[in-house]
């Protein structure tokens, strides 16, 4: 008998894809979901809980593209190297998304002068009411170049994707964006996607900012979690090329908050927004 010969494949774990929901931050809802890298023709290995494995890619910059029912398309720009690596990608809603009932929504229909829907406007929605803060900074200085921040005071569950606007605690305090690149310490620390630029001390405020665009018909929605007002204002920035609208708004818990159409007119000025509550 001629002897047999046994050749043992073996496969490299090149990139791993965590896909997160960024309303619920687990894993996105709905079954039909694609996922490619554009320059590879290999479909990933599918894993539980949301995550996707590529195996064996070369190095090297590859571009990563994302649809899922219910969200919008995202692209990730990836630099895939030696080691394996974990990215997330977190989905923002689309206004089809089947929030539950007593969900606090802002839908928004966005326009342009001549009464034309904006697709892919940007929407950015900063709460003005400090009483919706998620946390509180938890040591005593953090200043600029830093991107970790020791927290206190956390109301509900703080997740990677997640996006604040850091604010001192005085007049003239500084302020900035910043969103949330992983969780620590059993949510006492987190680490930023960029350094903070300004400087702030204990107790400055992370107030929850929710971003977000608009689709096909120029409809928009802007869901908030883990409120801790019954009612709160917030100030809704839209840009759509050169175009943009200031506006603030009154939200209730619990309930959608209609905006109506807003019109993105070089002359338009900030204002109320009327409600609607269902």
């Amino acid at each position: 008998m001629e002897p047999t010969r046994i050749s043992m494949m073996k496969t490299r774990v090149s990139l791993a894809v965590c896909l997160l929901d960024s309303f619920t931050l687990g894993p996105p809802l709905g079954s039909n979901t694609k996922i490619a890298l554009e320059e590879m023709l290999a479909k990933p290995v599918v894993k539980a809980q949301g995550y996707y494995i590529f195996t064996d890619l070369q190095e090297g910059m590859y571009r990563l593209r994302v649809l899922v029912q219910h969200y919008f398309e995202e692209y990730v720009d990836i630099r895939v190297g030696p080691k394996d690596q974990l990215v997330h990608v977190s989905l923002t809603p689309r206004p089809s998304y089947p929030f539950h009932d007593k969900a606090t929504l802002l839908r928004v229909n966005v326009k342009n002068a001549g009464g034309a829907p904006c697709s892919g406007a940007s929407l950015l929605a900063v709460p003005l009411t400090e009483e919706v803060s998620r946390a509180r900074l938890a040591q005593d200085h953090a200043g600029r170049g830093e991107n970790e921040l020791m927290l206190g005071s956390v109301t509900g569950k703080i997740g990677i994707g997640d996006r604040f606007l850091i604010r001192g605690r005085n007049a003239k305090a500084d302020e900035e964006l910043c969103c949330v690149a992983a969780v620590l310490e059993h949510q006492r620390k987190v680490r930023l996607v960029e350094p903070i630029s300004g400087s702030y001390s204990r107790g400055s405020l992370l107030l929850p900012v929710v971003k977000s665009r608009s689709d096909e018909q120029g409809e928009a929605v802007l869901a908030f979690a883990n409120c801790r007002a019954k009612q709160f204002d917030l100030r809704l920035d839209i840009t759509y090329g050169d175009l943009s609208l200031l506006k603030e708004v009154n939200l209730a818990e619990g309930g959608t908050t209609l905006a109506g159409s807003l019109c993105l007119d070089p002359s338009a000025t900030p204002s109320k927004a009327s409600k609607g509550n269902t």
